[in-house]
């Protein structure tokens, strides 16, 4: 079965129910399978079956009927991040050999530019090129029966990983890891036929399979409203009365500056996932505004997540909970030997919805996939009763004069000092220390004293863990899905840092 197959079981259970609320368009279940089996039907009828192809599209429900028609038709789906430079997608395109791409208007241009891309289909039939969605809606169905996937275990996604700290690598997903991704999120945070969820993650990402596909598994509407805008969400989340939402600590923090906030009414939220690096502060203010509704989450492209229940969210900080569905985790010491309950180790997942690899890249691959287990690069402990505590990540530790310092230590002592809105801790070359902690600061409205910042910062962290260096910016760089990234800041810290 390719793994649009739980779309279909719940269009066959909610027929008539609103499965996609668009800003232009209301979709049901059985509109939505419909218009699925005929794109796929039309795919397949331009040779596109087994070929590697593109989206670019921010969230709208036609990313959800082309990604889902992509499955069917068995075509191998590569989801693109419209944010990138071209430069930075044309390297994606070159490195996965893409053959055609699905896009929407704004993006066309950025599609037909693609060196090696062949075939473009627009959304409209008057954009100017060959093929489009609308035209193909009006093909012969394709039904999951009669699906040309080449098999449970064949690729059914490339998707690639933010490039925090380097070049993206393509994480290969197959049918059955994508069928049981859904599943396992269904059961590990249960959705309810007739509520709403606002999915604000981008579709191009893994979220896809974590949040949105769960939520129409469960019969939950879920509304697709473009790129992530804090005025847009507060007023969704007040008129429409959604009852769930992913929001990352970013988004969080956008919305609580937002003025007039107060005004809007979110008390139909009964829960709101979030997962990234947070401060102890930054929680509680989040509990207050929106209540203890939150599920604190762990989890990668690469494998399952885990969820914390809404009561660990400011009592204990580390707390990420327990795998969901038929997942397993582990805590691995150096040697790959699992470790006992509250030793911290590398955490390692297992289960039938982790990745088949990384696309052309064989010694990478290896090196995280061991025995059936995915090695994170993370660090974490298992508590007793199974709980996860996420410790940082082990490739972001920096080392320096023979110690480890834990940027998020570092980040969380500087965020709370008084002027500063929001702290990143990377570390550099340093000829003397071998790398040099560094921090990037943001200021709360007044200017920063750089000086008096880090003269508060010795007085609570040891002399190593305190920056060499601090540099005031106006705004921490992110990556689509709301994280720091690291990368960039590492490169601007080489160029000030001397």
């Amino acid at each position: 079965m390719d793994y649009s197959y739980p779309l279909l079981c719940a269009s066959e259970r909610y027929p008539h129910d609103i499965a996609l609320i668009g800003r232009d368009e209301v979709v049901t279940y059985a509109e939505l399978e419909q218009r699925i089996s005929r794109v796929a039907g039309g795919l397949a009828a331009l040779g596109l079956a087994g070929r590697t192809v593109g989206l670019l599209m921010d969230n709208r429900p036609e990313a959800v009927e082309a990604l889902m028609a992509l499955s069917r038709a068995g075509s191998v789906a590569v989801p693109l991040n419209p944010r990138l430079t071209s430069a930075e997608l044309e390297y994606i395109a070159e490195d996965c050999d893409l053959e055609a791409v699905i896009a929407a208007d704004d993006y066309l241009h950025v599609a037909q530019g693609f060196a090696r891309v062949r075939t473009v289909v627009s959304l409209r039939a008057d954009a100017g090129t060959d093929h489009s969605m609308a035209a193909l809606r009006t093909a012969d169905p394709v039904s999951v029966d009669n699906s040309s996937s080449a098999g449970d275990d064949a690729p059914a996604t490339i998707t690639y990983t933010s490039g925090t700290t380097g070049r993206p690598k393509g994480v290969i997903r197959s049918h059955r890891a994508n069928v049981w991704n859904v599943v396992n999120s269904a059961l590990g945070s249960p959705r309810r036929r007739g509520e709403e969820e606002l999915f604000n993650l981008p579709v191009f990402g893994i979220g896809f399979l974590h949040f949105l596909l769960p939520a129409l598994l469960g019969g939950t509407a879920v509304v697709l409203d473009g790129a992530f805008a804090a005025d847009r969400v507060w007023r969704l989340l007040h008129d429409r009365a959604v009852t769930r939402t992913f929001l990352a600590p970013t988004m969080i923090a956008r919305m609580l500056a937002q003025e007039g906030h107060e005004k809007f009414d979110c008390s139909s939220l009964h829960t709101i996932q979030t997962a990234y690096a947070m401060t102890p502060e930054a929680r509680l203010a989040a509990v207050e505004r929106f209540g203890d509704v939150f599920e604190y989450m762990y989890g990668l492209t690469e494998a399952q997540l885990t969820c914390a229940s809404p009561d660990t969210f400011v009592r204990e900080q580390g707390n990420v909970g327990r795998t969901m569905g038929v997942s397993r985790i582990a805590v691995l010491g150096p040697d790959g030997t699992r470790l006992g309950a509250d030793e911290v180790g590398q955490i390692a997942f297992s289960g039938p919805s982790v990745m088949s690899g990384y696309h052309g890249l064989p010694e990478e691959t290896a090196a995280v996939l061991a025995d059936g287990w995915v090695l994170t690069g993370d660090l974490g402990r298992l508590s007793a009763d199974g709980e996860l505590h996420y410790q940082g990540r082990s490739k972001e530790m920096i080392k320096t004069g023979g110690f480890s310092v834990d940027p998020t230590e570092v980040e969380n002592t500087l965020s709370a000092i008084c002027g500063v809105a929001a702290a990143a801790v990377v570390g550099v070359p340093d000829d003397h220390w071998g790398e040099a902690v560094v921090a990037f600061l943001v200021g709360d409205g007044a200017s920063v004293d750089v000086q008096a910042v880090l003269a508060r910062c010795r007085e609570q962290l040891a002399g190593f863990k305190t920056p060499k260096a601090a540099f005031v910016v106006s705004a921490l760089p992110e990556n689509a899905t709301g994280k720091i990234d690291r990368a960039r800041l590492r490169a601007l810290a080489v160029e000030r840092y001397r």
